[in-house]
């Protein structure tokens, strides 16, 4: 398959996008590499779930909601488990996507990371700097796992996965940002 069987190039993208926010009069913002990353640290730290992408044994894809906290540019997510365990022992590649609309492209805005996840346990100190990055989630999360020896089966079995990015989408429509790339230096 080439280039033109897939659609639309992110360049082209790109342009589509600036054509509907002149439609709309929404100033078109160009943001320099510095701007994007702020852009991007603020926006990985609301409140919200993010979509973390593994691939199967069989090659199909695995999607997990997960809840996450971030530092700078870094995702951290703490489980108990999961079939994206088994995955991430193949391959440390991993995508995540966090977005939203409402319907109307001028409400679209979101990301996507393509990264490398580093998966840590008990007692590793990466391990205990994940967990305590994760401490205000955790104490809301150990209410909702009632009873103390479903609270204990999990912290026996949890790992944190640190997710370090590689090449950063992002798209901020009401913000007036078309798609635009980050990329690791």
């Amino acid at each position: 398959m080439n280039i033109a069987d897939a659609g639309l190039t992110f360049e082209e993208q790109q342009e589509q996008a600036e054509y509907f926010l002149k439609k709309l009069n929404i100033p078109v913002r160009r943001l320099n590499r510095k701007e994007l990353e702020k852009e991007v640290t603020e926006f990985l730290k609301k409140p919200q779930c993010l979509s973390l992408a593994t691939v199967n044994p069989d090659g199909t894809p695995h999607q997990t909601i997960l809840d996450y906290v971030s530092e700078g540019l870094d995702i951290y997510i703490a489980s108990a488990g999961g079939e994206k365990f088994v995955n991430l022992d193949r391959s440390y590649r991993v995508s995540v996507t966090i977005g939203f609309t409402n319907g109307y492209i001028e409400s679209e805005y979101g990301l996507i990371i393509d990264g490398t996840a580093e998966v840590n346990k008990a007692p590793h100190p990466k391990f205990l700097v994940g967990m305590m990055k994760m401490k205000g989630f955790l104490e809301e999360w150990s209410k909702a796992v009632q009873p103390m020896e479903n609270i204990i089966k999990r912290v026996v079995t949890a790992r944190t996965i640190k997710i370090t990015p590689d090449r950063i989408t992002y798209m901020n429509m009401p913000g007036g940002v078309p798609w635009v790339r980050w990329k690791k230096q």
